[in-house]
């Protein structure tokens, strides 16, 4: 029987590779985008679209019913908000409304695999992996919103879940971590503060096959911490950038004091403006984010192919062919 997967978030970064590679291993991809969605990476003539109303378990469940959706990949979610009240909305209740109505279904759900953030662990402790037997002690907005949809999840056993718990996701199309790499392309490299830090990665297309891995397991109601396996130091996502782009910099290191302080100043001039940089990110940007990835490799099969200075030339290289757009 067909195998018909659902993916919400399917024009983002992370949603538009996982619907090439869902689509490269036979599912029928149904792609879950608002009406003012951008489509441009997205594979509109080999997926259906449809427009979820996330405002209410009864249409999704008609929505689901229609469709004869069999596997759901819950990928969409807020990465930059003004307040937690703005991501609980978009990141948990979105979250727990989707998993209402996959279980209200007339065809039962045979996975939903439900993408969260390492962010939901907090950082490391010097010299201790984050692992998944550890207790979540998220620092910001998004970390607990993400935490939140997680223990709403919980209250519901029945539903076939899978968890996944990426570190930093990068790769072409994603524009965070392409503004470090565009630093480095203009000869510089910015830090905050001297801290030392250890640091995971996780290129899209590894992401993309750790969720189909998980929506063909028979694993259920477990939760699995990714990345490639490595433990990087702070400097070494530019080093390799550098090394790829054949370019020297200037490394400068910002007093997080200083830095927190121009952030609040402009977030009273301009409230409510959106930027990847805030005071709350400020907690994340700091710590240390290095995990430990055996109970994925074990129980899912997770294998990573792209370590980190693989997965940085092919997002340069991609960025090249795209002219830096």
């Amino acid at each position: 029987m067909k195998k018909r997967l659902l993916i919400t978030g399917a024009n983002g970064f992370v949603g538009s590779h996982l619907v090439e590679a869902s689509l490269d291993n036979g599912f029928e991809v149904y792609a879950a985008v608002r009406k003012n969605s951008d489509l441009t990476y997205l594979k509109q003539d080999s997926v259906t679209l449809v427009y979820p109303d996330y405002s209410s378990p009864a249409r999704l469940t008609a929505l689901l019913d229609t469709h004869g959706i069999t596997h759901i990949a819950h990928v969409a979610g807020m990465t930059k908000g003004k307040s937690l009240e703005d991501y609980n909305q978009a990141n948990a209740t979105i979250t727990v409304v989707l998993a209402q109505a996959a279980l209200a279904a007339r065809r039962p759900i045979e996975k939903f695999v439900f993408v969260s953030s390492l962010a939901v662990m907090g950082p490391a402790q010097p010299g201790k992996p984050l692992s998944e037997g550890l207790t979540p002690q998220p620092l910001t907005f998004y970390g607990k919103s993400k935490w939140l949809a997680e223990q709403y999840l919980q209250k519901y056993p029945q539903l076939p879940l899978v968890t996944l718990r990426p570190t930093a996701v990068y790769g072409p199309r994603e524009r965070d971590m392409l503004m470090v790499i565009k630093m480095v392309r203009k000869g510089w490299e910015l830090y905050l503060g001297r801290t030392p830090q250890q640091l995971s990665f996780i290129y899209v297309t590894d992401l993309c096959q750790a969720i189909l891995a998980a929506l063909d397991s028979p694993q259920s109601g477990q939760t699995y911490l990714l990345s490639d396996g490595g433990d990087y130091g702070r400097y070494e996502f530019a080093r390799l950038s550098k090394q790829v782009l054949h370019k020297k910099t200037i490394r400068l290191h910002l007093p997080v004091p200083i830095v927190a302080g121009v952030l609040g100043i402009i977030e009273k001039i301009r409230p409510g403006k959106l930027s990847i940089i805030n005071k709350d990110k400020l907690q994340e940007l700091t710590g240390s984010w290095s995990c430990n990835i055996d109970k994925a490799k074990k129980e899912l099969g997770f294998t990573p192919r792209f370590p980190l200075e693989k997965g940085i030339g092919a997002t340069i290289r991609w960025n090249i062919a795209e002219k830096w757009r």
